[in-house]
C-alpha cells in the first residue's frame, strides 16, 4: 500500500510540477494567428477547408512546426509578492488575486514529419507529431484549504464543499491523414483522421471533498468522491528509459477533425472547423484512485507529533502507517484498471476580408470545450502580402482575463525554403511576470511548384 501510494503520488506531483515549470520557462499557447498567414501550409491545421497555394510541400524534420505556450487565469505576480529585494509567497496576496476557478492551460507540439500535395481539386496532408496538453482548474476553496489548512476561520464550524477541480495532463503522439476537396468554386470541405498513441496521462473525473472542522477541538470530518487515473512510464517504481517514450501501441486512440471554407465573394470568405473529436484508451502503466463509498464520513482527531519520532529521529515507517490508515478509513480503492480520456474538442469560426489584393483582415472565434468550463477567445488580425512568398501579420487576442495580447508574425520564402514565426503576445517577454498569455511557433518548410500569381488569388479561386 505505502509503496503504491508513494509511487503514484510522486508521478502525479512530477507531472504537475513539470506543467508549472513550463509556464515559467517555455513561452507559448494554442496558436490562432497561424490562420492569418495564408502562405503557410500549416494553416490547414486550424482551417480544415484551406487548400495551400502549392502543389506539394515537405516540412523539415523536427523543424517544420514547433509550438509552445500557455493561457492562464493567474500569473507570476498574482502568486509572489515583492518586499524589498525578496519575493514572498503571501497567502493573502494569492487569495486576493485568484478567481473562483484558477485555470492553467499549457500546449506544446513538435512535428517530426509532415507533407502535403495537391492533385487537381484534391489536397492530401500527413503529419506525425508529439503533443503535450494541460488543462488544470482549481477551485478557490481548494487553494484556500491548501494555503491555510482546515483551521482557518473560513472552515471552522462550517460545512465546506470543494469541487470543480480538474487535472488533465496529456502527452500523446498523433498520426494524422488529411484530405480537403474543392467541391465547387465557392466551397471546400476537409477531414483529418488521427491515430493516437498515449504516452503519459493524469486525469481526474471526480475530486469532490466535503469537510467540516469542529471549532472547539479542531476534529474534522471528511467525505470524498475521488476518481483519479494515471498512466505513466516508471509508475511502478522502475527506471524510466528513453525507449519508454517511443510509439506505444497499447495506449491507443482515434480522433478526427472536420471543417469547410466558403467564398461569399472575391473579397470575403468564411470558415468553420471542429477539432479533436476523439479519445485515448489507457491500458498500460496504470494506477487508479477511486472512492468506494462516497457517502461514508471519516473523522480525524489529529495525532501526537511525538509519534513521528523515535530516539530523536524521524520515523518514516510510522508516517507510512498513518497514511495507510487514513487511505483505508476514507475508503479509496487502489487499482490498475484501463480507462479512457477524451481530447478537448475545439470549435473555430473565422473569416477573411480582402481590402485589396495585398491587404487581408481576419477574425477568429475559438471555443475549447473543457470539463468544468469552456475557454472562449476572439482574435483579430491584419496581414500584408509582400509579393508571392512573404506575409507580414499583426494581431490581438481577447481573453476573459486578458484583453491586450498583441501578436506579430511573418512567413518568407527564399527559393523553396519557407521560414515562419509567430508570437501571439509580443509584450509578454518584457512583462512575463504579469502575463497570462504567450505563444511562440516557428517552422521551416520546403515548398515546390508554387502556382503563378499572388497568394490571395490562389486561395480564393483554388485553381
Amino acid at each position: 500500500m505505502k509503496k503504491y501510494i508513494k509511487n503514484t503520488l510522486t508521478t502525479a506531483i512530477t507531472m504537475v510540477l513539470a506543467a508549472f515549470t513550463l509556464i515559467n520557462t517555455a513561452n507559448g499557447q494554442f496558436d490562432r494567428s497561424l490562420t492569418f498567414l495564408p502562405v503557410v501550409p500549416q494553416s490547414r491545421n486550424i482551417n480544415i477547408g484551406f487548400i495551400p497555394d502549392h502543389k506539394y510541400y515537405i516540412g523539415v524534420p523536427l523543424l517544420s512546426s514547433v509550438k509552445t505556450g500557455f493561457e492562464n487565469s493567474i500569473n507570476y505576480d498574482d502568486i509572489f509578492l515583492r518586499k524589498g529585494d525578496s519575493l514572498v509567497l503571501d497567502r493573502d496576496h494569492i487569495m486576493s488575486n485568484i478567481d473562483d476557478i484558477t485555470r492553467v492551460n499549457i500546449n506544446l507540439m513538435e512535428e517530426y514529419l509532415t507533407f502535403g500535395f495537391k492533385i487537381k481539386k484534391n489536397y492530401f496532408h500527413f503529419r506525425v507529431g508529439d503533443l503535450i496538453e494541460s488543462n488544470i482548474a482549481i477551485d478557490r476553496d481548494m487553494l484556500q484549504f491548501l494555503l491555510y489548512g482546515n483551521g482557518s476561520e473560513e472552515f471552522l464550524g462550517k460545512n465546506v464543499e470543494i469541487h470543480d477541480n480538474l487535472f488533465n495532463l496529456n502527452y500523446y503522439r498523433e498520426y494524422s491523414l488529411g484530405y480537403t476537396r474543392q467541391v465547387n468554386e465557392k466551397l471546400n470541405l476537409g477531414l483529418n483522421l488521427k491515430y493516437l498513441q498515449g504516452i503519459a496521462n493524469l486525469s481526474t473525473d471526480k475530486t469532490e471533498i466535503s469537510l467540516f472542522t469542529d471549532h472547539v477541538d479542531f476534529t474534522f470530518s471528511v467525505k470524498t468522491n475521488m476518481d483519479i487515473n494515471i498512466s505513466s512510464p516508471g509508475i511502478d517504481n522502475s527506471d524510466v528509459q528513453p525507449g519508454d517514450f517511443l510509439p506505444n501501441t497499447k495506449n491507443k486512440g482515434f480522433a478526427f477533425d472536420l471543417g469547410g471554407q466558403y467564398m461569399i465573394n472575391q473579397d470575403f470568405r468564411v470558415f468553420a472547423s471542429l477539432l479533436n473529436i476523439g479519445s485515448i484508451k489507457w491500458t498500460e502503466n496504470l494506477k487508479n484512485f477511486k472512492t468506494l463509498s462516497p457517502e461514508q464520513t471519516f473523522s480525524f482527531d489529529g495525532f501526537d507529533i511525538q509519534e513521528f519520532f523515535e530516539n530523536n529521529e524521524f520515523d518514516n515507517q510510522r508516517v507510512d502507517e498513518i497514511l495507510d490508515s487514513i487511505v483505508d478509513e476514507i475508503g479509496i480503492r487502489e487499482t490498475a484498471e484501463p480507462y479512457k480520456t477524451k481530447l478537448a474538442p475545439q470549435l473555430n469560426l473565422g473569416g477573411h476580408y480582402y481590402l485589396s489584393p495585398k491587404d487581408q483582415f481576419s477574425v477568429l472565434f475559438r471555443n475549447q470545450f473543457l470539463k468544468t468550463k469552456d475557454w472562449t477567445t476572439v482574435s483579430i488580425g491584419y496581414t500584408r502580402m509582400l509579393g508571392e512568398h512573404v506575409n507580414l501579420m499583426v494581431s490581438n487576442s481577447f481573453f476573459t482575463d486578458s484583453y491586450f495580447n498583441p501578436g506579430i508574425g511573418f512567413a518568407a520564402g527564399i527559393g523553396p525554403v519557407q521560414l515562419y514565426l509567430i508570437n501571439e503576445n509580443i509584450v509578454a517577454p518584457f512583462m512575463l511576470n504579469n502575463s497570462n498569455v504567450f505563444l511562440v511557433r516557428f517552422g521551416i518548410n520546403l515548398i515546390f511548384n508554387k502556382s503563378p500569381g499572388n497568394a490571395e488569388d490562389i486561395e480564393v479561386i483554388h485553381e
